[in-house]
């Protein structure tokens, strides 16, 4: 079944747990900057939601761009592991490693 993509970049993260997502994203309250960590998102923006059941992006929102960081991220000192600037990519890299996303974007 195929995830909205917020969602599919969490569950990404927690197959994942060496690696931290930093996603930029645009949305109706503005732009936001989100990082994903074990399969909870927090802003670096904007205050986080209590309930991690709560969206950190709403699936309405746009993507902007994602970075895949090395793990304990060190925002002084990122070094990407892969950079993704276009949907197309991002939709590619979760279909390359078995996530299904929906379309919306």
């Amino acid at each position: 079944m195929a995830l909205p993509w917020p969602l599919a970049l969490e569950r990404y993260s927690q197959a994942h747990p060496q690696e931290v997502l930093r996603v930029q994203v645009e949305g109706e309250e503005g732009s936001d900057v989100v990082l994903i960590y074990r399969g909870v998102s927090s802003s670096l923006m904007r205050s986080t939601p209590a309930d991690v059941d709560e969206a950190v992006i709403p699936p309405t929102a746009r993507f902007v761009s994602l970075e895949r960081l090395p793990a304990p991220y060190n925002p002084a000192q990122p070094q990407p592991l892969a950079t993704y600037g276009q949907w197309s990519e991002l939709e590619a890299w979760l279909k390359q490693v078995g996530i299904p996303v929906a379309e919306s974007h």
